[in-house]
């Protein structure tokens, strides 16, 4: 999940918030917006707490006084904030789960009914994408593929030193999920294995990518590379030895800032210098926490990445309905654009059939949900059926649809076309 570290400054001017001073008001105002990372997640934390005093000030006497609004608050923050907050995302997520099952037989009387063949057949439409989010422990894995995910996203935390430890998210995270399921890297990635390789597997074939959302923006720029490493050992080892190619999984690494290359670059080495640089045609990559556009393509120059490029963009589901679209546009109108880098876009966190449409109106190729439920029913329902196929592992992940067929660009490169290494004599020494 994307919620954790610092928060980009997405939100639209007039939702800034300022910090009042002792005798003014907390109310929402005009500021101007600062990108830098820390205001970023200063205004993201402050949103909530505006939200929770503009709720009790509405509750309040219109004679109650600033300075007796602010004494309240003094005393009750720490605990009236968090119970109007959870009531008040509680309320609005019930409202629109009620128009979700209502809307839910009219699109699909019994979605178990929905079989893998009708909702893949079509070679002429675009493979879609249902990442399910936060899927961090071995009972997510098959509930996520159970309730129709065709790809799993998971967070992968490290050491200090750069050492691979496992999946784990911690708080914040998305509203009415759980942040502390975890398992070791071994276990996760034996687990996803198996359940995608193994012939006697319903799920054989019908899981496309992992996304692995590598929680290293913490960690010291010294140990970046290493964690790359590390990462791409365990991968290898424990995800893809020994698995007929047709059955490897997919993998994309989604680094969270530009700031994280060395990631990518420590990722690259290990299967450059140990003889397995096929494997690259399995790998692609992402940076997922909203940097500028033009920034990371010009990361992936610099690492001599030339496709296999995945982009994300949005925030947390508490915040959904706040959350501007201007760069998700922009990031596909550059897929489409044949001198644009990414050759797939996605849009997180998205849950509710509402949003799922719009999303899915703006041309992305996948959304990361808390409800593959839901994006699976409006997959495959009309209009969309007609325009989108569930991918599975006929389809290359890799491959960049535009909106219009007639531009579509096959992913016809071998790996060492896809990945040219523009920057091989920097990377480290990978020792098994």
């Amino acid at each position: 999940m994307r919620a954790s570290g610092p928060v980009p400054s997405v939100f639209p001017p007039f939702l800034q918030i300022c910090i009042p001073h002792s005798s003014a008001s907390a109310d929402i105002c005009v500021c101007s917006t600062q990108d830098n990372e820390d205001n970023a997640s200063s205004k993201f934390n402050l949103v909530w707490i505006t939200i929770g005093r503009a709720v009790v000030k509405a509750q309040l006497s219109d004679s109650t006084s600033t300075d007796d609004m602010n004494k309240f608050f003094s005393r009750q923050d720490a605990t009236m904030s968090g119970y109007l907050l959870a009531a008040y995302f509680l309320l609005t997520n019930m409202f629109y789960a009620v128009l979700s099952d209502f809307t839910k037989e009219l699109m699909h009387p019994n979605i178990a009914h929905i079989s893998s063949k009708s909702a893949s057949k079509g070679r002429h439409r675009r493979p879609f994408y249902i990442i399910g989010h936060m899927v961090n422990s071995l009972e997510e894995v098959d509930d996520f593929l159970e309730k129709g995910s065709n790809a799993l996203e998971a967070d992968i935390e490290f050491a200090d030193d750069g050492t691979v430890l496992g999946t784990f998210h911690g708080t914040p995270c998305d509203c009415f999920r759980g942040c502390f399921k975890r398992e070791t890297i071994l276990d996760f990635l034996e687990h996803v294995r198996d359940v995608t390789s193994s012939p006697d597997s319903k799920f054989r074939g019908k899981v496309s990518l992992l996304l692995l959302d590598l929680k290293t923006a913490k960690l010291p720029q010294s140990a970046k590379a290493k964690a790359g490493v590390t990462l791409a050992k365990n991968l290898w080892k424990y995800l893809w030895e020994g698995v007929p190619p047709k059955y490897r999984v997919n993998v994309v690494l989604s680094i969270g800032y530009v700031k994280d290359k060395d990631v990518i670059r420590g990722a690259l080495a290990y299967f450059k210098h140990k003889e397995k640089e096929h494997i690259l045609d399995n790998i692609g990559f992402d940076v997922g926490m909203n940097d500028p556009l033009k920034r990371i393509g010009l990361m992936y120059k610099q690492l001599g990445i030339r496709r296999h490029r995945w982009q994300g963009d949005g925030l947390s589901n508490c915040v959904r309905f706040l959350v501007p679209i201007d760069r998700l546009v922009a990031a596909v109108k550059a897929r489409d654009n044949k001198k644009g880098f990414m050759d797939k876009v996605y849009h997180w966190t998205v849950d509710l059939p509402l949003f799922i449409k719009k999303s899915i109106n703006h041309g992305v190729d996948g959304i990361i949900t808390n409800r593959p439920d839901n994006v699976l029913r409006v997959v495959t329902s009309a209009p969309y059926r007609k325009k989108l196929k569930v991918a599975d592992i006929t389809d290359s992940p890799w491959t960049r649809f535009s909106l219009y067929p007639q531009e579509r660009r096959m992913d016809r490169d071998r790996e060492s076309e896809v990945l040219g290494g523009g920057e091989e004599k920097l990377l480290p020494s990978a020792n098994s």
